[in-house]
């Protein structure tokens, strides 16, 4: 029903945003004020080289009778014109200006500069004001008279205009002014979203770097963010301030925040309503700052911003500050915690809770507070990945990428002892149920991936709701990676290193991936350590009981024997 409930909420979603149609692109940014004056400048001296060059546009298009007219009317206009005086046939070449033609612009251009010139002094736009429409119009904007950035923009095309006005009349005295070629484009290196295309590629050499799926999806959230935020700019024209500015924004969206409201671009969420959830800590905000930082630092590793003169990363020094005093993002839990976790109906009998991914809810938390594995590394778990090392006297949870998983780092792959307390509880009896359905079978049968592959994505709610709601932990802090902060006290308690304590919860730093290579710690040792940490008390008590309402509903549990060692 779970499943049911977000595809509903999936079809809902797209229905809003069929309805609403495209997303409007975020406008694009002005030039600078220098580039804006010198754009129109051009603009306009290009113009009036065209005009002097074609001459009278009207020529050869009118027929003698209409020439005559025309002649006749500019009569009894100026009563004064001479009867002598040219005729449109008597214009000249096809191409430049007659004495006449010029007269009449120069004309216009004095009396053109004269308001450009008291506008200018009065410092009012609003003479060029068709103009800067038009400019606004083909940088993809609209022009309001009333924003102080744009006003500053319309004062640069006056200003452009003047000096402009200024040098045609130059050219009608004779002075050679030429037109400015355009300028060439600084370069700006890629764009952000190509930048964030090569990081995510990753090398494809043999034993190259390659992302992991949990950190390709936190980068496509971040990225998207920043784009909608920014724009997709080129990296090497993005801005302090502007980084800035969206780490401001970062601050001010909440956590708990429903599917919906996470599609929704940045800027429109931070105008809902969104009080009453809870604020983000700084190290989430500082988390998705160091994932942009890491796309920009490997653009310019790899030569992307090469071009780009005096190029250095906007992301610098930027962050949110968190107080070292404060308690960290979250918490370990207490005796009382775990006392009433492991002493709600689940684990005595009761009927296993809706969205609980059946025996999932059972043995999700217990086996991460006895082994401080993630929880999305405990979700993708198959069969044959709880195996048994005759040589350690063993079981081993053996984490890594093999049959699709992904792991966060690559200090991540490792093999976890399984605790003794969860042999006794009855671990190994519900993988032997399991080995039923094959080696390659799911651990947790019905834990099923969301969209973007995440196996533990809606089991992860639902446990938050149950643990805040029905268990009765209020903190907000206590959230399910808290095992893994509790399973790191109990190793501190037992007189575990810090280095030993890594390489069992493949921590960056300690020695998982050293042990593949020899140069870590043997699975005896790593077995050894593990049983000498003291399982709470609230766990003590507990036994795996395979009858429908323990653990997810498995009748077919062995009766006798040992669970082989092989599948």
């Amino acid at each position: 029903m779970q499943r049911g409930n977000e595809t509903l909420e999936a079809l809902e979603e797209a229905a809003r945003l069929l309805k609403a149609g495209p997303q409007a692109a975020r406008p694009a940014e002005l030039p600078t004020l220098k580039e804006i004056e010198d754009e129109h400048y051009r603009d306009l001296l290009a113009f009036d080289e065209t005009m002097r060059k074609a001459g009278d546009g009207k020529r050869g298009l009118l027929t003698a009778d209409h020439r005559e007219k025309i002649f006749q009317s500019a009569q009894e206009r100026f009563p004064g014109l001479r009867p002598d005086a040219p005729r449109l046939e008597d214009l000249g070449p096809a191409f430049g200006m007659n004495a006449t033609h010029r007269a009449a612009y120069d004309s216009f251009l004095e009396e053109e500069a004269d308001a450009l010139r008291e506008a200018f002094a009065g410092r009012d736009p609003s003479i060029l004001e068709g103009d800067i429409k038009v400019y606004f119009k083909r940088k993809g904007l609209r022009y309001d008279d009333q924003d102080p950035e744009h006003y500053e923009a319309a004062l640069a095309i006056l200003k452009g205009a003047s000096r402009a006005t200024a040098a045609r009349l130059a050219r009608s005295q004779g002075n050679d002014v030429p037109t400015p070629e355009a300028a060439l484009p600084a370069a700006k290196g890629p764009k952000f979203s190509e930048a964030y295309l090569s990081w995510k590629t990753g090398s494809s050499v043999k034993g190259g770097r390659q992302r992991a799926a949990n950190t390709l999806r936190e980068a496509e959230t971040a990225v998207r963010y920043f784009v909608e935020w920014v724009g997709d700019k080129p990296v090497g024209s993005i801005t302090k301030q502007e980084v800035r500015d969206f780490r401001n924004a970062l601050q001010r969206k909440p956590t708990g925040l429903s599917a919906k409201q996470r599609s929704m671009p940045l800027r429109a969420l931070l105008q809902t309503d969104l009080s009453g959830l809870p604020a983000v800590h700084g190290n989430t905000v500082n988390k998705t700052l160091a994932i942009l930082a890491g796309i920009v630092a490997e653009a310019e590793a790899e030569g992307l911003l090469d071009g780009v003169q005096g190029f250095a990363t906007p992301f610098k020094g930027i962050k949110s500050h968190v107080d070292p005093r404060q308690d960290g993002e979250r918490q370990a839990f207490d005796e009382s915690d775990l006392g009433k976790i492991f002493g709600t109906s689940i684990y005595s009998g009761g009927t296993p809770p809706k969205g609980g991914g059946g025996a999932a809810a059972y043995w999700l938390p217990l086996v991460s507070l006895l082994s401080g594995a993630r929880l999305e590394e405990l979700a993708q778990l198959r069969v044959c990945d709880l195996k048994r090392d005759d040589a350690a006297g063993s079981w081993f949870l053996d984490i890594r990428t093999s049959g699709g998983r992904s792991i966060k780092t690559a200090n991540s792959r490792r093999l976890v002892p399984v605790h003794p307390q969860l042999e006794r509880i009855g671990l190994i009896r519900y993988r032997a149920c399991r080995a039923k359905s094959g080696s390659e079978a799911p651990l947790w049968p019905d834990l099923k991936s969301d969209v973007k592959g995440k196996r533990s994505a809606a089991w992860s709610k639902w446990f938050s709701r149950w643990l805040h709601g029905p268990v009765g932990i209020s903190e907000r802090t206590k959230v399910f990676h808290s095992f893994r902060h509790t399973f790191k006290r109990l190793g501190r308690d037992a007189g575990l290193t810090e280095e030993m304590h890594d390489a069992v919860t493949g921590h960056a730093g300690g020695g998982g991936v050293g042990r593949v290579y020899g140069r870590g710690f043997g699975s005896k040792a790593l077995a050894r350590e593990v049983r000498r940490i003291e399982a709470p008390a609230a766990v003590s008590g507990l036994r795996w009981d395979p009858k429908p309402g323990h653990g997810g509903n498995l009748v077919d549990a062995p009766t006798k024997g040992t669970p082989s060692s092989t599948v």
